[in-house]
């Protein structure tokens, strides 16, 4: 029986935990050949390591998406291991909290290092090399806050405000060579960026430890918390053929917490 992604070669970046892990599983579940990247080797291995247990195919780079080099290196493996790349998912992300009057250069750079130039240093090798073919599917990975505001997470909603930016930009100029540029906007995911997150916006909001984590389940109207794998299932469908006539979209997937 084909599947979704049958045939179909793809990059995810931060594929080691978390969101860009469910991604790149549930892709090669459904047929898609996956280079598995990540900063961190060891749990990118990891990923690697239960996609072919379960008899898929994927191969491991190593790569630091606010570096352009590294990027074009990453293209180049995937093409050697893999085959000319069809879809590229630009999740690899970072986030952090703090005041906006104390908020530093430096984390605000770091940031956007990451998860705006990251993302369009993605967007632009995958038109590179998806342009001369005609086709192609990029999914960025934005999150509700590049839909609203929070207080203490100044950066993080202006990269991912960004995001969706670029998103939409990129869908008008591609489309006449038909790539598909879209946007994937998670709410409250349990991973281990809410971990890290949870203590420092509890003590910000003068709040004990879990409680930003356990008031946020307010703000779901379906009632539970995000998983990653919510989000897979989702990329799934835009990566896929069935979404062929989708294109410059930012599609939120929180459980109703943003509805436009």
């Amino acid at each position: 029986m084909a599947r979704g992604l049958d045939e179909k070669v793809a990059i995810v970046t931060g594929a080691g935990r978390g969101i860009g892990r469910a991604i790149a599983r549930r892709f090669a579940r459904e047929g898609a050949s996956v280079l598995v990247s990540d900063i961190d080797p060891d749990p990118a291995h990891e990923t690697v390591a239960a996609i072919q247990g379960n008899g898929g195919r994927a191969a491991l780079n190593v790569c630091d998406v606010s570096d352009e080099r590294q990027v074009a290196a990453m293209f180049e493996a995937a093409e050697a291991a893999l085959g000319p790349v069809d879809i590229i998912v630009n999740n690899a992300g970072y986030v952090g909290a703090a005041p906006l009057v104390d908020e530093t250069v430096e984390s605000w750079d770091a940031m956007f290092a990451v998860n705006v130039r990251g993302v369009f240093l993605g967007l632009r090798h995958a038109a590179r090399c998806m342009i001369p073919r005609g086709s192609g599917c990029v999914i960025n990975i934005a999150s509700s806050a590049g839909k609203q505001g929070r207080a203490n997470l100044t950066a993080y909603c202006a990269t991912k405000h960004a995001v969706i930016g670029l998103t939409r930009a990129a869908a008008h100029e591609l489309a006449p060579h038909g790539i598909r540029v879209n946007a994937l906007c998670p709410g409250i995911v349990d991973t281990r960026f809410w971990e890290m997150l949870d203590p420092v916006l509890s003590s910000l909001e003068a709040n004990p430890a879990g409680g930003a984590w356990e008031r946020g389940l307010e703000r779901i109207p379906l009632g539970r918390y995000e998983q990653p794998e919510d989000v897979a299932n989702a990329a799934v469908l835009v990566a896929s053929d069935d979404a062929s006539y989708m294109t410059g979209q930012s599609v939120s997937v929180d459980g109703g917490m943003v509805m436009h």
